[in-house]
């Protein structure tokens, strides 16, 4: 390992530094040599990049083309780390051509995405010919190639003797047979035929939050009967307690040799409740749910390749104990199961992520009650992509923030202190130096405003009083949910007179956090209702829009209440003197944020960046709420704040002054007050005029800026695949959508909150190097699963 460079200064005799330090202004001779040692450090800053140019692994984006070329690798476009894993892997894929394994690895490299490549022949009907009838010759009998009898058989019909395997029925791990579609192939599982084959492709991403505390919900005594466990413990494994469903996660292992195909137990789908049981021939329960104990929640963790669902339960009283595992129906858990539940039985409810313990002991001090304080779940679901608060790998922490300042970093985690995070804001208003609080675990933390020392109290109204730039933000691979008892509020610590804090620098940074509501949140408040700073910048963040399923007793559900995310207003949440004298127009920034609706005044800059705001409108609804627009006054009649969009979509009405950008997916009207363009090449505070371009507008009489590249919907179909929050596919468009909503968007991508994630280009370019790589007379079918 190499050395760090020395300047040269340092290089020098310590006797002449010792008299350039003498000198009258000392450090003449540093300055000098500081002026030639730049010019030296770009020299080896170049050198060295090209050396990095050298190798796939980490060269520049542009350089991928020519190494491509030299491995006469055609060009394709798109996500650039798709791209380089293409090119990576070339020589990997060539030797391998052709081969099931190579398909799957292909796929993978070239979108990110799961993938099961499946020889349609293989999964077609036999019929006997009745005029030659050969019993006893062709080989051994279908029924002697099965180990189990409940087993699906190579072209035979279908067994009703295991609901696990009749649970694949339909799916991309259907072992029945099929019979000969002589129809061009469509979306979905078709095209069954000779020389077809089928590429089945997860597009949605899994997500694994570990150690997080489910939502406990009570203690139920169990009615007596043979073998039936004395009490059950019911948890949502959701921390807000929706019902999220549960996915299992893709364990994909793209260097193993020889390629190992996927199977259906390691790819990011639902968890088949009948998957789940133990006693069955085709339940595989071990390769979906694991159960651990611990002694220190610190030390816990789910491992370096866990399953979809992990169960941490404290090792008093649950040390070697060994659990059953059964997939159950749980919507209506207040009636019971049946068959009852079983002494150290674990019922699972993957539709709607629900977990039923089932204790022996009758008292519940004794098992009942130590589980319901100490389990933790490392559960896993799926969303279209990283946009809202996900555990990913987050960017390391910049050397100076904000501009050029130093900051100082605390790091809480809540198994150290429950209220870590109220300490950590304690006495803001007296800081000289910017604060980042970084929270390392996926806890959920209670945040009250009054219990926090310093906090400034304007006749009753609560909010953080800022004379340095603040930064909370999760760990990477973390999802920490804060709970809020009160709306979040923003301002100096004092505006105008002497020793005023200036606004201007000030900055609010929210980055990968679930914001919620407490159940003593007042009724009506937004989330956020003052930011009187020079910038707000939401993250990688969830402002719970709510909006989610509800489990009411209903066949189907209905949907939860919608809730307001940011409330801010032309008087900043201030007094009349102080008002007048915040000169400040603040800039307000959601990036790959979930919120829900938006409401503004005129005197704010909003930036909204391949994010979704959730008013409750889907692309059905007769009567669409707003979903952006004024904060005071009528909001049918008032404006809203100054627009930049760079990715969105927007589930409901939006009412703003000025809208300029791409890539907006407006599901229902549009109205821009100022529809005149100036002209402007960038867009920064105070410009004014409004254009857009790759943008969807609902056609539903809006009052639209000029635009260009700009479509319909009342010309073109557009879908979602789920429109409420936290469904698998929320806000992802479906491949059914018009070909210009997913392919006339910026870049030539689709258009909306997932642009980003270059989807369209994933798709082409599967098809065109799979089209490459296929033996002679041999289709690829590209077959979407999620």
């Amino acid at each position: 390992m190499s050395s760090p460079r020395r300047p040269l200064y340092e290089r020098l005799p310590e006797v002449y530094r010792i008299r350039d330090s003498e000198q009258t202004p000392p450090g003449q001779l540093a300055a000098f040599l500081g002026v030639i040692e730049d010019a030296f450090a770009a020299l080896h800053a170049r050198t060295d990049a090209q050396y990095h140019d050298l190798f796939i692994e980490h060269c520049d984006d542009w350089v991928v083309a020519y190494l491509a070329d030299l491995l006469g690798t055609s060009r394709l476009a798109g996500d650039p780390w798709t791209l380089r894993a293409d090119v990576a892997r070339t020589v990997f894929h060539r030797r391998r051509k052709g081969t099931l394994g190579a398909v799957e690895s292909q796929v993978f490299a070239l979108s990110g995405w799961a993938a099961h490549v499946v020889e349609m022949r293989e999964r077609l009907a036999w019929n006997q010919h009745l005029n030659h009838q050969r019993p006893d010759a062709g080989g051994m009998p279908p029924r002697r190639l099965v180990s189990e009898f409940t087993a699906a058989i190579r072209g035979g019909t279908v067994t009703l003797r295991d609901p696990a395997l009749l649970s694949l029925t339909g799916g991309a791990f259907d072992a029945h047979a099929r019979v000969v579609d002589v129809k061009p192939p469509t979306l979905g599982l078709s095209g069954w035929n000779l020389p077809n084959l089928a590429v089945l492709l997860w597009r949605l991403e899994d997500f694994q939050v570990p150690l997080s505390r489910p939502l406990f919900r009570q203690i139920a005594a169990i009615p007596p009967s043979p073998g039936a466990a004395a009490l059950a413990v019911r948890f949502d494994v959701q921390a807000q307690g929706e019902p999220w469903p549960l996915f299992n996660r893709h364990r994909f292992h793209a260097d193993a040799e020889p390629p190992r195909l996927g199977g259906e137990d390691e790819v990011p789908d639902r968890m088949p409740p009948a998957r789940l049981s133990d006693g069955t021939p085709a339940g595989r329960p071990a390769s979906y749910v694991s159960v651990q104990t611990y002694s220190d929640p610190r030390n816990a963790h789910p491992g370096s390749d866990p399953v979809g669902l992990v169960l941490h339960l404290p090792e008093t009283p649950f040390l070697g104990q060994a659990w059953r595992i059964r997939g159950a129906n749980l919507c209506a858990w207040e009636t019971g199961i049946a068959p009852p539940l079983r002494d150290w039985e674990v019922a699972i409810d993957p539709e709607h992520g629900r977990l039923v313990f089932g204790v022996p002991d009758a008292d519940p001090a004794t098992q009942a009650e130590p589980l319901a304080d100490g389990l933790l779940v490392s559960a896993c679901y799926a969303q279209a992509g990283p946009s809202g608060a996900q555990p990913v790998q987050r960017l390391p922490l910049p050397a100076s923030w904000p501009g050029e300042q130093t900051y100082e970093v605390r790091r809480i985690n809540w198994f150290d202190d429950a209220f870590a995070l109220q300490h950590a804001l304690d006495d803001l208003p007296k800081r000289s130096q910017a604060l980042l609080i970084e929270i390392t675990d996926s806890q959920t933390h209670v945040l009250d405003l009054g219990a926090i020392a310093g906090i400034g109290n304007d006749a009753g109204v609560l909010s953080l009083r800022l004379a340095q730039s603040l930064w909370i933000r999760g760990a990477s691979g973390e999802r920490p949910v804060v709970r809020l008892l009160q709306p979040l509020r923003v301002r100096p610590t004092q505006i105008g007179g002497a020793g005023a804090v200036n606004a201007e620098v000030l900055e609010l940074l929210l980055e990968g956090l679930y914001l919620t509501r407490a159940v003593a949140f007042p009724a009506g408040d937004a989330l956020l209702m003052q930011a009187a700073l020079g910038q707000l910048r939401i993250l990688g963040c969830t402002l719970d829009p709510g909006g989610g399923l509800l489990l009411d007793g209903s066949a189907s559900g209905t949907r939860a209440p919608i809730r307001e995310a940011l409330r801010l207003t032309n008087d900043y949440g201030l007094a009349p003197a102080e008002s007048d004298a915040f000169d400040q127009v603040p800039a307000v920034t959601l990036e790959r944020s979930i919120a829900g609706p938006l409401a503004i005044d005129s005197g704010y800059l909003l930036t909204l960046a391949d994010s979704i705001v959730d008013a409750g409108s889907g692309s059905t609804a007769t009567l669409p709420a707003l979903a952006l627009g004024a904060a005071t006054g009528n909001p049918e009649l008032a404006w809203g704040p100054d627009l930049v969009v760079r990715g969105l979509t927007a589930f409901g009405r939006v009412r703003v002054q000025t809208a300029r950008g791409e890539g907006g997916l407006f599901v229902h009207r549009l109205e821009v007050h100022d529809n005149q363009d100036s002209h402007t090449v960038d867009v920064s505070v105070g410009q004014h005029g409004s254009c857009l371009k790759f943008c969807c507008f609902s056609g539903d009489h809006d009052r639209l800026p000029q635009h260009f590249g700009c479509v319909f919907a009342s010309e073109a179909w557009l879908r979602f695949s789920a429109e409420y929050f936290g469904r698998p596919g929320y806000a992802q468009l479906r491949l059914d959508c018009d070909r210009r909503i997913r392919e006339d968007g910026p870049a030539s991508d689709e258009m909306g909150a997932f642009g980003y994630l270059r989807n369209t280009h994933k798709w082409k370019n599967i098809g065109i190097r799979l089209q490459e790589f296929m033996p002679v007379g041999v289709r690829p079918v590209l077959i979407p699963i999620t």
